[in-house]
Parts: C-alpha cells; sequence; structure tokens
C-alpha cells in the first residue's frame, strides 16, 4: 500500500469542485432524505466529480476536538496589549497552554502563544482576525496546528 501524505489548506484555495463536494456532503449531511442526484444538480455540481472527491476531502472538526495551535503575535510595546490579547483568547473558548513574550526592541515585541482549541467553539481565522484587529498589533501569524 502507497503511504498518503496529508495536508491542512484554506477551503477557499482548494478547486471549485471540492468546494462545491464540501457544500454537497454538509447538505446531504444535514438533511439525509435528499438524494445525491437532487443535491449535486442543486450544487452545480457533477456526479462524477462528486463520487471522485467526496471521500478525499474532510473537515478538521471532523478529526479531533480539540487542537493545538501556535501563534505568533509582533505587537508595538504598548502596557496592557497582552490583556487584550487574553480577553480574546478566553471570549473565543482557547485556553493558553504556553506563551512567551520577547523583550521588546525598537519598541516592538513578539508573544508566541500556544493554545488549545476545542474546534466545536473555536475558529482559527475568526481568533487570528479578532486579535489582528486590536490597536498596536502589527502581525498575527499561525505558526504551528495539531490535530
Amino acid at each position: 500500500m502507497q503511504n498518503k501524505n496529508y495536508y491542512v489548506i484554506r477551503e477557499d484555495v482548494l478547486p471549485e469542485a471540492v468546494q462545491k463536494t464540501i457544500k454537497v456532503k454538509k447538505a446531504l449531511e444535514d438533511n439525509p432524505a435528499l438524494s445525491i442526484q437532487e443535491t449535486v444538480k442543486e450544487h452545480g455540481l457533477s456526479r462524477s466529480a462528486f463520487y471522485k472527491y467526496r471521500d478525499t476531502i474532510f473537515p478538521i472538526k471532523d478529526f479531533k476536538k480539540e487542537s493545538i495551535l501556535s501563534i505568533s503575535i509582533n505587537v508595538e510595546d504598548v502596557v496592557g496589549i497582552l490583556g487584550q490579547i487574553l480577553a480574546i483568547i478566553n471570549e473565543e473558548k482557547c485556553s493558553v497552554i504556553t506563551i512567551h513574550q520577547t523583550v521588546p526592541i525598537n519598541g516592538r515585541a513578539t508573544i508566541i502563544c500556544s493554545l488549545n482549541m476545542n474546534l466545536e467553539f473555536s475558529d482559527v481565522e475568526r481568533l487570528k482576525s479578532r486579535i489582528e484587529n486590536i490597536n498596536y498589533v502589527n502581525v498575527v501569524k499561525v505558526i504551528g496546528f495539531s490535530l
């Protein structure tokens, strides 16, 4: 048996047929009474494309309920910035595993956080976006994600 490689990839960069396959699978999961024929037609996908991709694409949430996310946050050296970031992490139902903040150089510092995320309640892109929108936050990067 040949080894298969797996990748984590954002949905928006997937080919259109794969994105439609995801939508068809979700529709069929939500309403088992639907037929594959009518559901693929409704989503503008051929049956052959659906059958080609249906067993090859799965949402992360189907694998594991909890994952570890590591993010790097470049910030201005402003009093209270770490507290604002931690408040958002808490609101997004994540818990901090580790946190490290570098010594500020030229008025900037980097915060590295490892977070335990429950994928039923937390969304990586939403968390990242909310942190990016804090005043004095310059860059937020996902540097690791475990499934």
